[in-house]
């Protein structure tokens, strides 16, 4: 059974409220104007049409909830729905016209409405755990770029200490320069923070980065020679 059909099944078991409210879901499955007598009618109408013209996507995809219509009955919807405070679209599909929801606060609360609590707060439990997966996979990415520029960085400065040291200028280096090159081809894997705790005395990340950059400066001098 598809997500919609379990919802349907759902909601057959919820009792309505009023007589009124039963004769308003009749209405709006029958395609037919309804009035609303008490509180609970409007999104009586709005179940007894999902029922016959609604379609719900599962939680784990994007979020989307459409009621399909051959006839103007799709205004009479759309006008109930915009009095509820819910905010939906149209478009011509062939000889159809659809009225559709994408917003997960807008659908959720159409299912509330509707009686379908369970399936609402289904809905926005699954768009928490997208909103947490998605953040997850953004710091992931960042860190992973992180990395990706740092291994990059690394084998610049290597290749550029290594430049240095093929040429006699090497040896008339600063100690503190010869220092930050000796550590980068130790450990070509460790961070500018780890690099820097390694110095005597330690520098900040910033004052040691300085000094590698000054080593990839000088081996560009010597190519150009």
């Amino acid at each position: 059974m598809s997500y919609s059909g379990e919802l349907k099944k759902h909601l057959q078991t919820i009792p309505f409220k009023n007589s009124c409210c039963m004769d308003a879901c009749a209405a709006g499955y029958e395609g037919r104007t309804a009035e609303f007598v008490c509180e609970g009618c409007r999104g009586a109408f709005l179940r007894g049409v999902f029922f016959r013209y609604g379609y719900l996507s599962p939680p784990d995809r994007e979020t989307l909830l459409t009621f399909s219509f051959r006839d103007d009955y799709a205004d009479t919807v759309a006008g109930v729905l915009e009095d509820a405070g819910l905010e939906a679209r149209r478009t011509q599909r062939k000889n159809k016209t659809l009225i559709y929801m994408k917003r997960s606060d807008d659908v959720s609360d159409l299912l509330a409405l509707i009686g379908a609590t369970r399936f609402s707060l289904q809905l926005l439990e699954a768009q928490v755990d997208k909103q947490v997966n998605g953040e997850l996979n953004r710091q992931v990415n960042a860190e992973t770029a992180n990395l990706a520029r740092a291994a990059a960085a690394s084998a610049d400065q290597r290749a550029a200490i290594q430049t240095l040291m093929t040429s006699k200028k090497y040896l008339l280096l600063p100690d503190e320069l010869k220092e930050a090159a000796e550590l980068r081809l130790a450990h070509p894997e460790a961070s500018l923070a780890e690099l820097a705790a390694m110095t005597n005395p330690p520098l900040t990340k910033s004052g040691l980065n300085h000094r590698l950059q000054k080593l990839v400066a000088f081996s560009k001098d010597i190519q150009q020679e």
